[in-house]
């Protein structure tokens, strides 16, 4: 059955079909020289989304993710082509009926804007972000998926470069455990949360009254927050106190917070639910603070609030008083996310120090103890190193915002 493709405004609608799968006996082994990895046209991008859309739609209908990888394309993160859905596809057979090409395994990537620093040298760099990696069902077991990441790994060093540079670094989410991914170069890093659950109103006012006070922040606020000086400094002083290891960041700029956001506003659009204004929390005296988002699994059990980024300027210690102020923030959150009926609560990917501090303060007035979980199959923080040897790379500022 045909499709139509909304798109974004401005672009052309796409009319297409779910591509027929191969017969099994012309399948090409995964090691044939015949495969090779390619961008997409516009309309293989989309029979891949027609592929996929059952492993992440989540909520939304088939027409409803269409759109929403339309808008995720026309962000300022990846507009103009900045993004590029990749196939894996066969020089020796023939094109399907529309002129596409058989699709073995596909995925997207993007630039992002990253950071490289070593011995207190911080240098702006081009890194890549990899997201929806996939095999039809009629595929898996072969290698596909295997080829196509180890054919990218290499072009991702040299595509859409800038100014002849290598790209020095790419990353991904595995949402297949840790194995996989580390086998073609991309090494799992550190990937733990802790959870607040929700908190209603009166509970929230009573605990706040012996918190800090902290201030809402909208889209427009967020961006007069500097992040990015904040990152930058920090990333300046880790590697000069560590001669010789090498510390990458993706930056916490208002781009990549956009992309999410796009994300999660378009999710209220199509559940009937109000715009989500406040997109954050922070202490004005100490510049402390909190972004977030809300996240909308096909199971409504499993809608929760994330904490994109904790903004860290480097001049806050971790003291009474701040984790004081953090537990305000986090309070705060926990607000938000009963606010807008998000059972699982909030959620902080790989917290600092502060955060569990502060963590272990709001869980001593509840009577509970942090638990720190470590997730071994789900969003695996992944990180392939290009630019050198076998040196120690510390991924700085590992959070949600980074995600892909």
């Amino acid at each position: 059955m045909a499709s139509t493709t909304p798109q974004a405004s401005g672009t052309p609608k796409i009319e297409t079909s779910k591509p027929p799968a191969v017969e099994p006996q012309l399948q090409p082994p995964a090691n044939s020289p015949d495969l090779v990895l390619v961008p997409a046209t516009p309309t293989e991008g989309v029979q891949a989304d027609l592929l996929n859309n059952e492993e992440w739609k989540g909520p939304l209908t088939l027409e409803q993710y269409l759109r929403r990888e339309a808008i995720l394309q026309s962000v300022d993160l990846t507009k103009d082509g900045r993004i590029t859905g990749w196939i894996l596809t066969s020089t020796s057979l023939p094109a399907n009926e529309d002129g596409t090409r058989p699709i073995f395994a596909s995925c997207e990537t993007y630039p992002k804007h990253g950071y490289v620093a070593k011995d207190g040298k911080v240098d702006k760099v081009q890194a890549h972000g990899i997201g929806s990696v996939f095999t039809r069902p009629e595929y898996r077991g072969k290698g596909y998926a295997g080829r196509m990441m180890a054919d990218l790994g290499k072009r991702l060093e040299t595509w859409q470069q800038v100014d002849g540079q290598i790209n020095p670094f790419s990353v991904l989410y595995s949402d297949i455990g840790r194995n996989f991914y580390a086998q073609h170069g991309w090494k799992a890093y550190p990937s733990t949360h802790i959870h607040f659950a929700p908190l209603p109103p009166a509970e929230y006012e009573a605990a706040r009254g012996s918190l800090p006070a902290v201030e809402d922040l909208s889209a427009a606020e967020l961006k007069q927050i500097p992040t990015i000086d904040y990152l930058e400094q920090r990333l300046q002083q880790l590697s000069g106190s560590r001669t010789g290891t090498v510390h990458v960041a993706v930056r916490p700029d208002s781009e990549h917070f956009q992309w999410h956001f796009a994300r999660e506003e378009y999710y209220h659009e199509v559940l009937g639910k109000a715009e989500p204004k406040i997109k954050g929390a922070i202490h004005r005296d100490t510049g402390l603070g909190l972004v977030w988002l809300r996240k909308y699994a096909a199971d409504p059990k499993e809608w929760r609030l994330y904490i994109l980024h904790t903004v860290l300027p480097p001049s806050v210690e971790n003291s009474p008083d701040t984790q004081a102020v953090m537990a305000a923030l986090l309070a705060r959150a926990q607000r938000e996310a009963h606010e807008w009926d998000l059972p699982v609560g909030v959620e902080v990917w790989n917290p600092s120090d502060l955060v569990i501090a502060a963590a272990k303060k709001l869980k001593r007035e509840e009577h509970e103890e942090v638990k720190i979980v470590t997730r071994d199959m789900d969003h695996i923080c992944s990180l392939r190193w290009a630019a050198g040897g076998n040196e120690e790379v510390v991924w700085v500022a590992n959070e949600q915002y980074a995600w892909c």
